[in-house]
């Protein structure tokens, strides 16, 4: 009976490890879209200093680091699948200048997170200047909090 027993656990630890191994093997892409699929609160924390400018542009040597809660999104299939959301809010320029500001984000299955920031004109939804855009990898120049494994998430209000 104790050998059944012994036996009974060993399975079940095994099997526990193994599952623990498999969710660790995802992709932060997978988790994110997991976490936002089961309704779980996300903050999306944009460090531009550790992202790619594909434009080549010279940029100042003081990046910004901005975040925002993700409330919508979307999930889009393949052939290119993504998730996708965006924020705008208004700003003023250094010169006083105020402007409306739309950044859009797309995250990859590659864990690769592209970042668009366009500047319009409050009033008129003109575009003021070029759009700037960023490539950044998750989990340095994009990453989701708060944190527990991968991307973290937690087990809702008060856990």
């Amino acid at each position: 009976m104790l050998h059944i027993l012994s036996t009974l656990i060993s399975a079940t630890a095994l099997f526990s490890f193994i599952a623990s191994a498999q969710a660790a093997t995802g992709t932060q892409f997978d988790d994110l879209r997991d976490r936002l699929l089961a309704g779980t609160p996300t903050v999306s924390i944009s460090h531009l200093d550790k992202c790619g400018h594909p434009a080549g542009e010279k940029l100042p040597a003081a990046m910004p680091i901005g975040g925002l809660t993700i409330r919508d999104f979307m999930i889009l299939p393949g052939p290119k699948p993504a998730i996708a959301y965006a924020d705008r809010h208004l700003t003023v320029m250094p010169d006083g200048t105020p402007v409306l500001e739309l950044v859009q984000y797309r995250i990859t299955p590659n864990d690769m997170a592209t970042v668009t920031a366009r500047r319009l004109s409050p009033t008129t939804y003109k575009q003021l200047s070029d759009p700037m855009v960023f490539e950044c990898p998750l989990g340095t120049g994009q990453q989701f909090m708060p944190e527990t494994g991968v991307i973290p998430a937690t087990g809702g209000p008060g856990k």
